[in-house]
């Protein structure tokens, strides 16, 4: 394999892109992510790659395409502890299978009459439109050995060069409508179990966008957050009453009467201005805690262990059964992999204890989501539920529907400023001029706009 760095920020964060066949670096060499690095493998004539250029990385995450998926499967083993986010973007871990992949008269096909008038119609099927091959010829790969393309087709099948198990945990796989090289009914067959996004498009999908809309920007989030702790508090009512639904049910369901036991250890994930923290210690006689957020310690609370840390890398380098309860509230959805943070909570728990948390699921802000098209890539609950390891056992799992009124779109957004959420978000395809969303707004019949939140809070019990 090949790689070559596209990005470079000096942060703690990849992204690493396994793009297609017939792919070099070209087509992803204008790509940006704020507060990740970006590293672009290809050629996969050859299934050996050195890890070495992501070595001091403490989060890695995988966006693979097309055969890269397949690629990414075998490859990524020995970076696998500092993966969070995996992504498939139309392409499945059975590159050439007449119901899970591409069909096996179409692949061969494709490799017995490989030449330049067939590859150049192969990247056009491979765009869909003839607007979207202009665009893709201005940063089209500079790969013209014929018989090198064939090599690396041949390298996958019939026989693959290693036989390395293929990696099935994959948080999300990305399916375009109009995809003319990987059927998309084949893609669906194949990710059965996996959440899985169907969109407009064909094979070739804008990566800009999918980074924007998969790859949380945690820089700009923990920033937002940061500037605007002083007006948390007065304006996040919707986390607020949640946060009061999570402690009733962690009263309830025996959370409280374990963290009476002052030898137990809580970890808080996410304590921001402590409205969850002050709630806990009122309700509890633990004194062990330990308190974990992307920014400065504003908990106003004494006596706790604070670390200042992005919690998805952290937890992934703590030690197995380490704590009784894991707490947290409207942080995960700031996660890139909400499945490895589960798995890692149930890692980390001791037997019997307790995961209790609150965050959003899809749906959320939907009148910003439906002008713009952006938002975070939530799931919902049913999909929170899919994902529930084996070793958790689910307790309980509510989700809400809460709409707040304002005056105007302007008291919408100023809302939402001052709670530290940037609602049209932050990114190179994120670019609806906010005039527009303010002139699109919808405003329903007493005059008033509406905001509204789907938070839904979950309590499960590691399995003895």
């Amino acid at each position: 394999m090949k790689q070559k760095m596209v990005s470079s920020t000096g942060g703690e964060r990849v992204i690493v892109i396994f793009a297609g066949w017939s792919m070099d670096s070209r087509p992803f060499e204008h790509l940006v992510r704020p507060g990740y690095d970006i590293l672009v493998v290809w050629d996969y004539r050859s299934m050996d790659i050195d890890w070495s250029s992501v070595q001091g990385y403490k989060e890695i995450c995988i966006v693979a395409w097309s055969l890269g998926v397949y690629a990414a499967s075998v490859t990524t083993h020995t970076i696998e502890p500092r993966v969070t986010a995996k992504i498939a973007v139309n392409g499945t871990l059975f590159p050439v299978d007449d119901r899970l992949g591409i069909p096996e008269a179409v692949y061969t096909g494709t490799e017995r009459a490989l030449d330049d008038r067939n590859l150049r119609k192969f990247h056009r099927r491979m765009c869909g439109s003839a607007e979207a091959f202009k665009a893709f010829s201005d940063i089209a790969p500079q790969r013209t050995d014929i018989q090198e393309l064939r090599d690396e087709l041949n390298a996958i099948y019939p026989a693959p060069i290693i036989g390395n198990p293929r990696s099935m945990r994959w948080d999300r796989a990305v399916i375009s409508r109009s995809d003319a090289i990987f059927p998309p009914e084949n893609q669906w067959r194949a990710w059965q179990g996996v959440v899985t996004d169907m969109v407009d498009g064909a094979h070739y999908l804008p990566m800009q966008e999918i980074l924007d809309r998969y790859i949380i920007d945690k820089q700009h989030a923990g920033a937002c957050f940061d500037n605007h702790r002083n007006t948390y508090d007065t304006q996040a009512l919707v986390q607020r009453k949640v946060i009061h639904n999570l402690l009733e049910a962690m009263l309830h369901y025996g959370v409280m009467e374990l963290l009476s036991n002052p030898a137990k250890m809580c970890l808080e994930i996410g304590s921001g201005t402590g409205l969850l923290t002050r709630a806990l210690l009122r309700s509890c006689q633990a004194r062990r805690m330990h308190l974990w957020d992307i920014g400065p310690d504003a908990s106003g609370c004494k006596g706790h262990i604070f670390n200042c840390c992005d919690a998805e890398v952290e937890l992934c380098r703590t030690l197995p059964q380490r704590y009784d309860v894991i707490a947290t509230a409207s942080t995960v959805q700031w996660f890139n992999s909400p499945g490895r943070f589960l798995t890692e909570c149930a890692r980390v728990l001791r037997p019997g204890g307790f995961l209790a948390l609150t965050s959003f699921v899809s749906g959320n802000m939907e009148e910003i989501r439906t002008i713009t098209g952006v938002g975070l890539p939530l799931l919902s609950l049913k999909q929170w539920l899919g994902i529930l390891p084996d070793s958790l056992e689910l307790i309980i799992a509510r989700d809400y529907t809460a709409s707040i009124p304002f005056e105007s779109p302007a008291d919408v957004f100023r809302h939402l400023r001052l709670t530290g959420v940037n609602g049209l978000g932050r990114g190179a395809s994120a670019r609806t001029p906010m005039r527009q969303v303010m002139e699109r707004y919808p405003r329903m019949l007493d005059g008033m706009c509406y905001l509204t939140y789907r938070p839904f809070i979950l309590i499960a019990r590691k399995k003895s």
